[in-house]
């Protein structure tokens, strides 16, 4: 049912938006969770003092971690695969998510944003335009993504669990 100042066209662009922001919630849980099996089961505190918070340091804290697990050539290039992956995915959610609304005919299902980044040369601003068709896509990227990390932190808590066991000196600090 729509209101009397809203189309249906534009309840489902702006709902795109929060099943985009839903589907990068799954995600970033997933990734929460091999950041604290690696930082706490696998010595991390060697890497970095706390933590990392940032989906950037996420990513960098497991490549480092990863890469000192003995896991195997074929495995750790795939899970950064997966994290390149997961980075590219990331710029677009950034823009969706944080991008301003400039222009939005109502009932077209698309508007055009603009995003306003911070760097070494001061701040950029990037125009782009969004349908709804291109933040589902998005978001099911998002979530096939999910489901992709949610079974390496599986994994990573098994090696983990494994490497505890044998006593590798890679029990939980």
């Amino acid at each position: 049912m729509t209101g009397p100042h809203t189309s249906k066209t534009d309840e489902e662009f702006f709902a795109a938006i929060g099943r985009l922001t839903i589907s990068w919630g799954h995600l970033g849980i997933g990734l929460d969770g091999i950041v604290e099996i690696l930082y706490y089961g696998f010595n991390g505190k060697t890497l970095v003092d706390e933590i990392p918070r940032s989906l950037r340091r996420k990513i960098t804290f497991m490549r480092a971690a990863l890469r000192r697990l003995p896991i195997g050539e074929e495995a750790i290039n795939g899970f950064m695969m997966l994290l390149d992956k997961i980075e590219t995915a990331s710029q677009k959610r950034h823009d969706i998510i944080h991008g301003v609304v400039i222009e939005h005919t109502e009932g077209s299902g698309e508007a055009t944003m603009v995003r306003a980044t911070r760097g070494k040369n001061g701040v950029t601003k990037r125009e782009f335009k969004v349908t709804t068709t291109t933040i589902l896509r998005a978001a099911n990227e998002a979530q096939k993504l999910s489901g992709t990390v949610l079974r390496w932190l599986t994994e990573t808590h098994r090696v983990i669990d494994e490497l505890a066991q044998r006593g590798n000196g890679q029990t939980p600090s």
